[in-house]
């Protein structure tokens, strides 16, 4: 995941220029669903031989989806508030985090039923992904400018 993400990062903003930045979060998501999906079935069925094909799925989904959404936000706000818009940003990240851990880890908290648990955090996780990228489908192209609008943080 490290090396494909770290491979991915420094091209993002070429993507969004030639693709759009709609085109790569819906992408983004789709892929970190792909893989999230693979690893519920992986569950279901047992263990799989080759876990790092999921890996590169999910490795790939954060430089597509990341870079976008932060440029995207910061495009929206005027240069004097592009630190607290980040802020709030990064604290509804690490907040959206630690809820996910503690649920998902409370899934996975007892041996007998880490399987079970492990199939719904992932199934949980899927339906989140999808809404996710069906919403960032959704907004209109115009939300998407190319083009900072004046005042704003570039």
């Amino acid at each position: 995941m490290m090396v494909t993400g770290g491979i991915v990062t420094p091209f993002t903003s070429r993507l969004a220029e030639r693709f759009g930045p709609r085109a790569l979060v819906t992408t983004g998501f789709c892929l970190h669903d792909g893989g999230a999906d693979g690893d519920r079935r992986d569950a279901r069925i047992g263990p799989r031989r080759r876990p790092w094909r999921r890996m590169i799925l999910v490795g790939l989904a954060g430089p597509l989806v990341m870079p976008p959404v932060v440029a995207l936000l910061l495009h929206a706000v005027s240069a004097g508030r592009a630190g607290v818009a980040s802020g709030v940003f990064s604290t509804g990240r690490q907040a959206g985090g630690a809820l996910a851990i503690a649920v998902f880890g409370a899934l996975l908290a007892h041996q007998e039923t880490f399987v079970h648990g492990l199939r719904i955090s992932l199934l949980i996780a899927a339906i989140i992904e999808l809404a996710a990228a069906a919403v960032s489908w959704l907004i209109s192209p115009a939300n998407y400018a190319k083009t900072p609008r004046e005042g704003s943080h570039p």
